[in-house]
Parts: C-alpha cells; structure tokens; sequence
C-alpha cells in the first residue's frame, strides 16, 4: 500500500477520471497483448489485472500513437483500436452498458480434491468449466444471463454492477435457479490511486488468465483494493526502477465451503518496469482469521504478510495461523522478433531455507509462457504455448483444510494440487470470419497421497513421504471458438465447443471417459 500511495503521489496526472474495471475475458484483453507484442504499447502492467476503462483507453491511444513503427502491424492495429476506442471510450450516461446471454450443455462430471496429512481443499476440478470467473455450469443445460450497468458520478467516483441469473437443468431433470450480483463495486480515482470496494474480479501473473495465485478462476472476491491505476515513476535514485505499479486488496471469502467463516485473504502485487519491453514483479496471497482461526497479533498478521521478513529474521520458525503463497514474475517482449513474448512465474508455498530443494521442486510451482502475434500479418495469427506446475500442497492447508478457495472454486491455477500441465493455442483473424481460437491441453495430476516427517518440534529435518499410491489421471482436451462478429459491430456471437478424454478418472485406474461441452452466446451494447 504504501508502494501505491508514494508512486500516485508523485506521478502527475492533471486528467483524471474514476472509471470501472473492465471483466478478465473481455476481448479488448487479447487485442492490447497483441498491440504490445507488436511494439505499440510502451508501459503496460501484465502482473495485475483486471484493468480500468481508464487504462484501457490509455493503452489503446499509446497504440494508435505508435502505429507508424510497426507497418505490417498498421492496418490491422488501426482497425482493432478504432473501434476498441468506440466502445471503451467516456460517453454519455446509458441506461445499460451490456447485455450477454449464454447457452451450454455439458458432459462432465466435477471431482473433489483428496486430502492428505498436509491438507485439504473445499474445492472441485473439471478443466472445461475453468476461467469462467466464478460462472456456474451444471452437468446438463445452463442458461446464463448478465448485464453491465456503470455510472460516473464527478471526477473520483465511478459505479458499477453486473447481476446475474442462471438457471441450471440437470440431465436428469433437477432444476435449479440461482440469482447473484457476479460483480459491482465503487471505483475512487485521486490523480493516480484508486480504491475499488466492493465485488470485483483480481488476476495476478503474466499469463493472460491468470496464474497460480489469482487467475480467471476464480469468482469476483468481496474486497477493498487500493492501487495505482496505471505504471508511474518514482523520483530520485529509484527511477531507475523504470515505471512501478503496486495492488494490495483484503478480501473476506465469505462462508460457503469455509472451515473458518469470513477468512480473508491479502493479496499484493507489485511490479517495475526498468525497460519498455521488461517487466518483472513480486506477488503474494495471505489466507488468516475468520471464525476460530488460530489467534495472532496485529504484528504478527503484518510480519506474516512480508514473506522476507521470516527469511531474513525468522530462518527457523514460520508463522502457523495462516496459508501463504509467494512468489516471483516476469515479462519480456521482443517485438522485432515475429512479436515474441516470454514470461514466467514462480511460487512457493512454505518456503523455508533449511530445505531450499523441496521448497522449489515440491513446495512449489511455476508457469512458462512463450508467444508469437506477428507470425504472419501483425495480429492477425498468433501462437501461445505454456506449461504449468503445481506443488505437493498448493492451495491446501491444515488449519484451513477448506484452502485458497471461495465457493468451491480455486482462486489459482484450475490445474489444482500435483499438477503439470501443456497448453497450445492457435488463433487467427480473417477478415472476413471472424475471429477463431483452438486451444489443446494435455494435463496429469498426481494421485498420490502424502504426508510429512520432522526431526524435531522446530521442523527441522522436514520432508514429504508418500504414504500411498494411486494412478495419475490424465487429461486430453481440445477447444474450438469462433466469435464470427465484428468488433465494429453492436452484437457478438460466440460458439464454443469442447471435448475432453480422461484416463484413470478421479485416480481409479481403468476409470476412462470422454467429456463434452458446447456453448452459444450472445452480447449486445447499445
């Protein structure tokens, strides 16, 4: 917070304006990282996401002011921002910023994570339902329908709401109706701060959906949030450290699927930017309190939430009334290289320097990310590949066996605990059809149980044991979209189709399945 405070204090900004955040999984979200990967955008802040409409339009005009460097990237990028700029920019007040309705049908069942004697998670796995912000799917038809109302009330203050209604129809005919505010907070803007209160959605990491703290798994958190809305310079020695952008929010992960009710989680992210095309970060969530949580001081709960502070004055203790995750990012961009960006990010859960090896390769995980957007013309083909790692424990706890988790769904990384993970997407922009996306992913989680051996009350001599042993089940899955709409255009259509082949389902050897799914929606902005 204060990282926040000193770098809006100092960044001059003489036109501000409050605005709400604009969702994950907006398409204006893929056109910026193409428009970055082209050389077009200068300062953009990967590691914190969602961004303002504020931002957004920044981003866009930075773009339109650069289009001259990049001539193969020219007439698509004059195109994409001129009619992201129409939708995005200030305009008069509107009784209804956006409509969407969505259809699905889907074949595949959720599973449960096993506990072991290092924990547990309250939370269910089915990659196809993944990334949809917190967004239910029944194992038969769901109808989705949300709006987006948002309103500038002055200089400083912006509102907004998004309600939802889904109704959910099981293959076997259960009916079920469920009517929810899926995000709608108050936006505060003074020159560079901002603080957000309310339900709102929050992604740390490079990858475009999140990572293995923050990701677009998860739903909307009830939090307070405070930040600096865009990258902004320090004075002094520590400009050198290039533009900085800082997010803290404390959120309270309610009651659904919680041991300890009203838990909160901190959450920080902050990231410099000592070159254009460089960006690197540090990051870390903090689950503690709630309802018979285990006692500490207001001291104690701050040193906890600085992970170097029990490295460097704590070597052989570790705080025992939470669930921490920390870790490190970074984002490298090479535009003259067919539009190449590489990122990668590492967290630990745990970490401990007496056992430096198990806190990375078994405590810890990471996500590596590499992609091209100027393959061919700039933006119009692209090619993003990954690859994600989860720890022996990540997201479960012993104190807090229901886990980084709110409403049975993982905050992180949908891979869950022991997990590895390969992704492929291929993505092209004829003129035109559309917009089309495939996405294969070949995932195998770890069935195994585990448990953990000390030498002594102090932990030391610590490591992980097997205790038993069951088959990894294994994930095949591929995903086809195809958005054949304008962005120029008031309606989007979107068509999505999935299937998914798992073997040694939910660690049963022999358990093999095929899994489907298939959606169909619909947005209108006036």
């Amino acid at each position: 917070m204060l990282v926040a405070v000193v770098v809006a204090l100092t960044s001059r900004d003489a036109h501000a304006q409050a605005s709400p955040r604009v969702a994950p999984g907006a398409r204006v979200y893929s056109d910026i990282d193409r428009l970055a990967g082209a050389g077009l955008i200068d300062t953009i802040g990967y590691g914190a996401r969602p961004f303002s409409q504020r931002e957004i339009v920044r981003l866009l005009n930075e773009a339109r002011r650069n289009l001259d460097r990049n001539a193969r990237a020219r007439a698509w990028a004059e195109a994409v921002v001129d009619a992201d700029l129409a939708r995005y920019a200030p305009h008069d007040l509107r009784a209804i910023d956006a409509a969407r309705v969505e259809v699905s049908s889907m074949d595949s069942p959720y599973r449960v994570v096993p506990p072991d004697s290092n924990g547990a998670i309250a939370a269910t796995i089915n990659p196809l339902v993944s990334n949809r912000g917190g967004r239910p799917l029944a194992i038969g038809t769901t109808t989705n329908l949300e709006t987006e109302q948002s309103a500038a009330i002055g200089p400083h203050l912006a509102l907004s709401i998004s309600p939802r209604f889904t109704e959910l129809i099981g293959h076997h005919g259960g009916r079920a109706g469920q009517l929810r505010v899926q995000s709608g907070s108050a936006n505060l803007l003074f020159g560079n701060f901002t603080i957000d209160i309310g339900r709102d959605y929050a992604l740390f990491s490079q990858a475009p959906t999140g990572g293995l703290l923050l990701s677009e798994n998860a739903p909307p958190l009830d939090m307070v949030r405070v930040g600096t809305d865009r990258p902004a310079g320090l004075p002094w020695l520590l400009r050198y450290l290039g533009p900085l952008q800082a997010t803290l929010l404390v959120a309270d992960l309610g009651t659904l699927n919680q041991i300890h009710e009203h838990s909160k989680l901190i959450g920080y992210h902050v990231e410099a930017h000592p070159h254009r095309f460089f960006e690197f970060g540090v990051e870390v969530i903090d689950e503690m309190g709630g309802n018979g949580a285990p006692p500490a001081s207001f001291g104690d709960r701050i040193a906890d939430a600085f992970p170097v502070i029990d490295v460097a004055f704590r070597p052989n203790s570790d705080f025992l009334f939470s669930n921490k995750l920390a870790g490190v990012d970074f984002h490298f961009r090479a535009p003259s290289l067919a539009g190449l960006d590489m990122y990668a990010e590492g967290v630990v859960d745990d970490f401990d320097t007496r056992r430096f090896h198990s806190t990375i390769f078994q405590d810890g995980g990471g996500i590596a990310g590499i992609s091209l957007s100027c393959i061919a013309e700039c933006g119009r083909f692209g090619v993003r590949a990954e690859y994600h790692q989860t720890g022996i424990r990540y997201y479960t706890h012993t104190d807090f066996p229901s886990g980084i988790q709110e409403n049975g769904i993982i905050l992180g990384d949908p891979l869950g605990p022991r997990g590895l993970g390969g992704y492929l997407t291929i993505d092209a922009e004829p003129s035109r059809f559309g917009t089309m996306a495939l996405t294969g992913a070949y995932e195998v989680r770890s069935g195994n149980r585990y448990g953990a051996i000390v030498g002594d009350a102090s932990d030391n001599g610590f490591q992980f044991v097997q205790i038993e042993h069951h088959p990894g089940e294994h994930r095949a899955r591929a995903m086809a979209t195809w958005t054949p709409t304008s962005r120029s255009t008031r309606t989007t259509i979107r068509a999505t189709l999935g299937v998914e082949h798992v073997t040694n389902f939910a660690f049963v050897n022999g358990r093999n399945r095929t899994n489907a799914l298939a959606q169909l929606g619909y947005e209108w902005r006036p």
